[in-house]
């Protein structure tokens, strides 16, 4: 054994004669890592810990040069269990991917919800020689760059190319295995299928889905909740909607998403916590196709911003790949997913409706109530789902025709209000569709949309169109029209008027005068501000109202 070099951990290396941190010229830790596997995997396995050999190899430095197009090897994937196969999986002894000179071999398919794989290392030719292993979770970025490191000092390779080479390995994995599983067809018993149509033909149908949400815990946000609601509806339609929950941290972004999944029937939906790049593009061929995708935190989206427009605008995504050739995956979708960042891509929030959740004191005081009552032994009754989720899997996907369609109007103040009028139609078609069997059809078995889906729509979109201005949030957009019409302000004043914390104030504020719309009119303390012009500020005059229709 090399003097220089710990006889569990290479990476650990110590100068000979220069003592470590202990004050020893030895390994400073003799001792097995928490996240390193431990006997029972080495046995289970036939591996070791990290060992080097007694001679110390002499790395050539231009070993393992990454090529400029980074591939593993076509017949990997048939080392792989078939995708959704959980079966093959679990019989799968081992996965390995061959990446420049390197095998990567897993106990495992590479788990998103932070379970970690045993993943061993070995030159290509030299499978009699212990591996390199340690425990690792892929999908983490620390826990990647540990191993990166672990194995770049065993293999005298720089990180930056081992990073290369898991991402790859993790790339590869994810298309052994889809985004969910395909879901048996529910077969309704005529009494739950009567459940479901009654619900269906009630007049009231929305008005039960607001309190149905009331009962499963999540009070207030009357609004948002049936807004949510009817994009989630809209998975159905030809063109899906989606939306963005904008709130600070705590304002209940994931509990309105858990309300509006526990509505929906299972196989509908796909709840994720994070999205990979290529993730969608491996997600099965039919898996998506009208679903709702809920996503916890916009930001776990953010690697696959591309596919995701691709997606929603196109309604398929398409991958050539080395040895599985042309890949397609069918939509369309609907996409939720919430955020507490005001500074998203516009691109996105083009083609989707950004709801600001409610952080005002009054919502803050409905939540304690609420809570009061439950420790007081006064919960709601429990809510039966069963009927919601089955007069989903009722519905039928159908196009929407809106007969009055050319007598609606809505502003044209910028560029962005050309999406702006495509959602608003969108949603007049999900309530339709919602409400199909109160509603007549065409010849063609079309769904024709009534004056009163419109009035529905327009009470719940009105404060969203109000406050909507080309690339602000909600909250700054208000905040801009509240001190045009108002005059100069304070952040407290603001804060009072609007009925928000003061920091939601100061967060807007901000946004305002870096888009050049709002400055300091006095410096302070306090601080006072003033628009700079109104010429930005819209109107919903443009908006029809229902009573142009009739309804």
């Amino acid at each position: 054994m090399h003097p220089d070099i710990c006889p569990r951990y290479p990476s650990r290396r110590t100068p000979s004669g220069v003592p470590n941190e202990s004050g020893s010229d030895r390994c400073a830790n003799t001792e097995p890592e928490p996240d390193h596997p431990g006997p029972e995997l080495e046995a289970r396995h036939g591996w070791r810990a990290p060992y080097h050999p007694p001679d110390p190899p002499q790395h050539d430095p231009h070993a393992l040069r990454p090529d400029p197009g980074l591939k593993a090897d076509p017949n990997v994937f048939a080392s792989l269990p078939p995708a959704g196969d959980a079966a093959g999986a679990s019989a799968q002894e081992e996965l390995s991917v061959p990446v420049e000179g390197l095998v990567y071999v897993l106990d495992r398919l590479p788990d998103p919800r932070g379970k970690k794989s045993v993943v061993g290392v070995h030159r290509e030719g030299e499978e009699s020689i212990r591996p390199l292993v340690d425990r690792v979770d892929l999908f983490a970025f620390r826990s990647r760059q540990a191993f990166a490191r672990l194995v770049s000092d065993y293999y005298g390779l720089q990180v930056q190319v081992v990073m290369g080479h898991l991402a790859l390995v993790l790339d590869t994995l994810e298309r052994a295995q889809p985004l969910a599983s395909p879901a048996s067809p529910v077969e309704l018993t005529s009494e739950r299928r009567e459940a479901a149509r009654e619900l269906l033909a009630a007049p009231d149908l929305l008005e039960r889905v607001g309190a149905a949400a009331e009962a499963l815990g999540y009070v207030g946000e009357e609004r948002n909740k049936r807004l949510a609601y009817l994009i989630a509806t809209s998975r159905l339609l030809p063109k899906p909607l989606s939306a963005i929950l904008l709130a600070p941290s705590g304002c209940g972004k994931s509990g309105l998403l858990e309300a509006v999944e526990a509505l929906l029937p299972p196989e509908h939906v796909v709840f994720l916590s994070r999205l990979t790049p290529q993730a969608l593009f491996y997600a099965g061929p039919d898996q998506l196709r009208h679903k709702l995708v809920l996503v916890d935190e916009h930001e776990g989206a953010s690697e696959a911003d591309y596919s995701i427009r691709t997606l929603q605008s196109k309604g398929f995504l398409t991958l050539r790949s080395p040895g599985r050739g042309e890949v397609r995956v069918e939509g369309p979708i609907s996409l939720m997913s919430g955020t507490t960042s005001s500074d998203l891509n516009p691109e996105n929030l083009s083609r989707c409706l950004e709801l600001a959740l409610d952080d005002s004191p009054a919502q803050t005081r409905r939540i304690h109530e609420a809570q009061r009552r439950a420790w007081a032994g006064k919960r709601p009754p429990k809510l039966d789902r069963q009927p919601f989720r089955d007069a989903q899997r009722l519905l039928e996907s159908v196009p929407v025709v809106i007969p009055f369609a050319e007598q609606l109007r809505f502003p044209a103040r910028t560029t962005h209000d050309r999406r702006g009028n495509q959602k608003l139609l969108g949603l007049v078609a999900a309530h339709a569709l919602l409400h199909q069997r109160q509603r007549e059809r065409d010849a063609r078995g079309q769904v024709l949309a009534a004056p009163a889906d419109y009035a529905a729509v327009y009470e719940l979109l009105l404060p969203v169109v109000r406050e909507d201005l080309d690339g602000l949030s909600p909250r700054a957009a208000r905040a801009y029209r509240e001190l045009a019409e108002r005059g100069r302000q304070t952040r407290r004043d603001l804060s009072n008027t609007l009925g928000w914390s003061y920091n939601t104030a100061k967060r807007a504020l901000a946004e305002l005068v870096a888009q050049e719309l709002v400055t300091e009119a006095e410096s302070g303390p306090p601080a006072v501000y003033r628009v700079l012009e109104a010429n930005a500020l819209g109107t919903t005059s443009d908006l029809t109202p229902p009573t142009a229709l009739g309804a």
